[in-house]
């Protein structure tokens, strides 16, 4: 027998029988496994849509208490529209103890049922096609109950199958009724008939179904469902890989058998590879001594050359890898002055520099930002940057990066007296919002060797994802502002006020030190705005907000509540302290016509309600309504006036 041909028996053998026992354990393993997969993946489903319909259930809880307790602030009305228009409910509503409506608001659920038999999902209790909750509310004069409630249909359920990214189907049954379904109505039928009567695991037709019982807080039938796909075409796949590895592994024997007959051939041809920088070729063991010798040489240099490639390449990727991982932590930061010492101390690191900079500021002036090393390195921070002039100040006005040597080459590396005038410098510059905004720099190598085209690549990267923190930063403080500041007036809006009237009562408690509120109230604005149009009335409240801030203290909370509404919080303040910047407050409105350009001068006066912590109330909602009470006193004793609240 020949060489060839007992190649092709081992060789065959070594690749063929492998093969062939794996893609049989894989004709075996795979169906279970993939059957598995989707038990699994029904299980998950089925988790979400119960914890989804749970949750529902808790979040229309907590609407139905946020009803009753925005009533006591503002009104029932107000209380049950805002819980449809933001969305918590798509129906809303304020009860009497025996049932009648004070306030509702969105589509009822259930039509002829009134809102007092809506059940509590809480408890167990479920309405036909919706999800509904109700909750006692004290402390409010009229109403006994809040209702919430969110219609429970297919729409629903395409949502959350969407949004949830579920992999079938789901139905929710009561009984054999379908409540609800993402299927169409033939195929919701067939798995209501199907499931009816059973739990667990169900096969229906091309598809399986998870069945799971109703609970208290999701009295429905739970079904989910996938296709149950097929092991035929798994089948065909292993027996076209088995067809298509057989076909490769001849090709291969073929190939190893002619190739070992040739030593010399494939000496030759693994030569010329490796030096043609080809370090990965292999050439197979020879018979032969002087072609195992010389292979075997080559086989030396080609590892040696590998392994210094390696070395390379490993530097260069913890180099990407560190930059990726600051770069990460960059953009998650929202402090500012702790953002820019991060960046320049990252950049020292990696580019393994001896001291560095980094400038911040306007367009045409830049400060020192942060700075290290370069006490260490002999040199002088820069100071008052302007662009165009020196080195940096030539980064910041092109916006593109310098390298070389200080004081030497291109006009843009001779520095100014206030910069360092020697060694090595990279220098790249920081954007925010497309601007350029600053400037890195690097000065010297702790290693000596001068700063190539990666380096400055490499600092351009970070600058980079230091540009998006900054970015991110200014967008996050604009976005905190914006989130508590009324747009027309600048002042606090009725959310800070909520939150800081909070605080100092609980601090007023904690210490034992008096708070007041003031709430004021624009006389006859409506007529304002009838007589001469939204935009004087704008003109309005502004220059009010004006005119108070000039009465009040820097630590006092000044607030639009709504409206023509305002609230003032004052800290460390008694009654007869709150009452006289009230009457100051009411004099600084009237004592003068508010004027606005081509219109004519309007005489404005304001009603004030004067409430005292803890006399008048011992929670921001009870103190809050005392104040709202003494306003409407100053209101129908005559306007332009304060009032306290009477016992």
């Amino acid at each position: 027998m020949s060489l060839r041909s007992k190649l092709w028996l081992v060789l065959g053998a070594l690749f063929l029988v492998p093969l062939v026992v794996g893609v049989l354990v894989l004709a075996l393993a795979v169906p279970q496994v993939k059957d598995d997969q989707l038990r699994s993946s029904l299980a998950t489903d089925q988790a979400v849509v119960v914890d989804e319909l749970t949750s529902q259930c808790r979040g229309l809880g907590q609407t139905a208490r946020l009803v009753g307790f925005e009533s006591s602030a503002s009104t029932p009305t107000e209380a049950t529209a805002m819980a449809v228009d933001t969305g918590s409910a798509s129906y809303a509503a304020l009860l009497r103890a025996d049932g009648s409506v004070i306030a509702q608001a969105g589509t009822p659920p259930v039509q002829g049922v009134a809102p007092l038999a809506l059940p509590s999902c809480s408890k167990g209790g479920k309405a036909s096609g919706a999800v509904t909750e109700r909750v006692a509310v004290a402390g409010l004069p009229t109403a006994a109950f809040a209702v919430a409630a969110r219609r429970l249909d297919s729409a629903y359920l395409r949502n959350l199958q969407t949004s949830d990214r579920l992999s079938g189907q789901v139905v929710l049954l009561d009984g054999r009724s379908v409540i609800a379904s993402t299927a169409d109505a033939s195929t919701t039928r067939k798995i209501a008939d199907a499931v009816d009567g059973k739990s667990g695991i169900v096969t229906v037709g091309g598809w399986i179904a998870r069945v799971g019982p109703p609970t208290t807080q999701v009295p429905y039938r739970v079904v989910v469902t996938t296709a149950s796909g097929s092991t035929s075409s798994t089948t065909g796949l292993f027996v076209l890989i088995l067809l298509a590895g057989a076909v490769v592994a001849g090709v291969l024997v073929t190939f190893v058998a002619r190739r070992l007959t040739q030593p010399m051939a494939d000496l030759a041809a693994y030569a010329e590879r490796v030096a043609r920088g080809d370090l990965d070729a292999s050439i197979a063991e020879s018979e032969d001594a002087e072609v195992r010798r010389v292979s075997e040489a080559f086989k030396v240099v080609q590892t040696d050359l590998r392994s210094n490639e390696n070395e390379l390449e490993q530097s260069r990727a913890d180099l990407r890898e560190s930059l990726e991982r600051i770069g990460k932590t960059l953009t998650s930061t929202h402090d500012l002055d702790g953002l820019l010492p991060v960046v320049l101390d990252a950049a020292v690191v990696v580019l393994h520099a001896r001291a560095g900079v980094v400038l911040y500021g306007g367009p045409d002036q830049l400060e020192v930002a942060a700075v290290t090393g370069l006490t260490e390195a002999g040199l002088v921070a820069p100071v008052g940057v302007a662009a165009g002039r020196g080195v940096l100040g030539q980064v910041i006005a092109s916006g593109e990066g310098v390298r070389g040597t200080l004081g030497s080459g291109p006009t843009d590396l001779h520095p100014i007296d206030t910069e360092p005038g020697t060694g090595e410098i990279v220098a790249v510059p920081l954007r925010s919002m497309g601007n350029v905004v600053g400037a890195i720099a690097l000065y010297g190598r702790v290693d000596g060797r001068a700063f190539d085209h990666d380096d400055e690549d490499a600092l351009g990267t970070l600058a980079s994802q230091a540009s998006t923190a900054i970015d991110n930063v200014q967008l996050h403080q604009e976005a905190q502002r914006l989130s508590t500041t009324d747009a027309l007036t600048g002042l606090w809006n009725f959310r800070y006020l909520s939150m800081s009237l909070g605080r100092e009562i609980e601090r007023s408690t904690r210490f034992e030190r008096p708070l007041a509120v003031l709430m004021l109230d624009l006389d006859h604005f409506k007529q304002v705005n009838d007589s001469h149009g939204h935009a004087r009335g704008d003109a309005v409240l502004r220059e009010l907000a004006q005119r108070v801030q000039e009465q009040i203290r820097e630590v006092d909370t000044f607030a639009r509540y709504g409206g023509e509404e305002f609230v003032v919080v004052l800290p460390e303040t008694t009654m007869d302290g709150a009452t006289q910047l009230a009457d100051r407050i009411c004099h600084a409105v009237s004592r003068e016509p508010f004027v606005t350009e081509g219109e004519d001068p309007l005489d404005v006066t304001v009603s004030v309600g004067v409430a005292a912590f803890p006399d008048h109330g011992s929670s921001a909602a009870t103190l809050m309504r005392s104040a709202d009470k003494a306003l409407y006193i100053a209101k129908n004793a005559g306007r332009n006036r304060w009032q306290v609240p009477t016992s």
